[in-house]
């Protein structure tokens, strides 16, 4: 499907249905069709006396009409109360536009882009928000799947303007809403993938390819080099599986000396069974998503070449695998970070920040401007926030804020979690530096103090999307399953920071 932004004055087909979108107890939408098509007056006229449609949101009216100039069909649009509209609810439109088309049987569908802005969104952040809900909203995995799910779907989208301004805007919004989730979608697949098929050198040998494809340098470091450097924390964890760790360097071509790195940090467990502390069997199927942060860095590398971005963004994935066997990590066993610190072994199902704490050494060697890393961490964070927020946490408040606005203009939105010095006192260690784990409650922010530790005072974010993540329903343009969490908020990040 192709999405098309159109000038009104220059339409010469007949579409199989248009869309026309309405703020609850308003008939402005009228106004805005113009030229197109007025036949559609008595006909909105009729249906809001009706009252078969109020422009509430999520409403959504249809009919036939074949004697409409314009098209053949036509959907009167829900948008709710105008003060409270955002690119998400048209996000969520679309979505339910597509669906419905789709189910009719269409080729091609009109949406009336003035219709559906209220005056704060710019015309790229509309064309941005229509692109990016029809690319994540037609996702599908069915790579295993013997006889796939056949659908029809539709031809083109073509976003109608008024005049070439705003048809400019629209195209680029519509330029780097495709990037953004088609990279998102880059992690969708990653993290949908089984851990049977997806081991650390598989995702290593994805991101090889993918770094190929976008013009990225990357580098892997297998168990002889990353023993060489003494990364405990992904050792320790990886030393239960037969399959050995990667850590995966993927870095973007800019030599530019005068702006320093901004360094993604993504925990790659593949399969995450707990390890000796073994989880539950309920739900353990999920464990293949325990990658999701790594996915989401890997995404977005390969979205950052695209971006012609003026300072080098670098991520790094360590990867592996946290499994029972003959030789498993126990519970009190110590290990030697990379950075010289200890940590004691409380809970070997708390093993991303392990591996976190390797990574994030390695970071600080890099000389950033930024370090976020990214996390599926705790299962603390996902009681807190349900499906509806990341929890973030960090050390420097410009660097908080600004990923804070990054999620509301992304719709990743994220709310901050404490770092005080308090919870330092549930890692302290008895037997080491550390222990991996507290006592009690605040389990997220307690795994966000322990990520503090490797640092180094560098200015740092913990994002911790073990909440958003994977959804067990479907949201409003993102179906049940892994969802590419982090990829929208740091494309958004890295486009406000340049």
């Amino acid at each position: 499907m192709k999405c098309s932004a159109v000038l009104k004055s220059e339409v010469k087909v007949k579409w199989d249905a248009l869309a026309v979108g309405f703020f609850e107890g308003e008939k402005e939408s009228l106004n805005a069709l113009g030229k197109l098509d007025r036949d559609l007056k008595d006909l909105i006229d009729s249906v809001f006396q009706a009252k078969k449609f109020e422009g509430k949101d999520r409403e959504l009216f249809f009919t036939y009409l074949p004697g409409l100039k314009s098209a053949c069909a036509v959907y009167f649009a829900g948008l709710g109360k105008k003060e409270n509209y955002n690119p998400e609810k048209l996000k969520g439109l679309v979505s339910r536009l597509l669906k419905h088309a789709e189910a009719q049987k269409f080729n091609s569908l009109a949406l009336d882009l003035k219709t559906v802005a209220p005056g704060k969104v710019s015309s790229h952040d509309l064309g941005r928000a229509v692109e990016e809900a029809r690319v994540l909203s037609t996702f599908r995995f069915d790579k295993y799947k013997s006889k796939p799910d056949k659908r029809k779907e539709l031809k083109g989208l073509d976003l109608l303007c008024g005049d070439a301004l705003e048809r400019k805007d629209v195209q680029s919004g519509i330029r780097f809403g495709k990037w953004v989730a088609e990279a998102t979608n880059i992690a969708r697949t990653l993290a949908s993938e089984p851990a049977n098929h997806l081991t650390p050198k598989v995702l290593a040998s994805r991101a090889e390819e993918l770094a190929k494809e976008a013009g990225l340098k990357c580098t892997i470091l297998n168990e002889i080099e990353i023993k060489k450097l003494n990364m405990g924390g992904l050792i320790g964890v990886a030393q239960g599986s037969h399959e050995p760790p990667r850590f995966i360097v993927l870095e973007t071509k800019v030599d530019n000396k005068s702006q320093k790195p901004v360094v993604l940090v993504g925990k790659g467990i593949t399969f995450d069974s707990g390890g000796i502390s073994l989880k539950p069997a309920n739900g353990m199927e999920k464990m293949k998503y325990d990658m999701s942060g790594a996915a989401a860095v890997i995404a977005t590398l390969w979205l950052a070449a695209k971006l012609d971005l003026p300072f080098k963004v670098i991520g790094l994935a360590p990867a592996c695998e946290n499994l029972p066997s003959e030789r498993p990590q126990r519970p009190g066993d110590i290990v030697t970070i990379s950075n010289g610190k200890t940590v004691e072994v409380i809970n070997t199902d708390a093993e991303g920040r392990m591996i976190l704490a390797d990574g994030l050494s390695y970071a600080v060697k890099l000389g950033p401007r930024y370090i976020i890393d990214l996390a599926t961490l705790t299962g603390s964070c996902r009681a807190t926030f349900g499906e509806h927020a990341i929890g973030m946490m960090g050390n420097n408040r410009s660097l908080l804020d600004s990923l804070k606005d990054a999620g509301e203009k992304s719709g990743e939105r994220c709310w901050e979690l404490p770092l005080w010095d308090e919870y330092r006192e549930h890692i302290k260690g008895e037997f080491a530096d550390l222990k991996n784990v507290g006592k009690g409650p605040a389990g997220a922010i307690i795994a966000g103090k322990f990520l503090e530790e490797f640092v180094d005072k560098q200015p740092w974010a913990h994002l911790d999307i073990a909440s958003t993540g994977w959804f067990d329903e479907n949201h409003a343009y993102i179906s049940r399953g892994p969802s590419g969490a982090g990829v929208r908020i740091l494309a958004q990040f890295l486009k406000d920071l340049a």
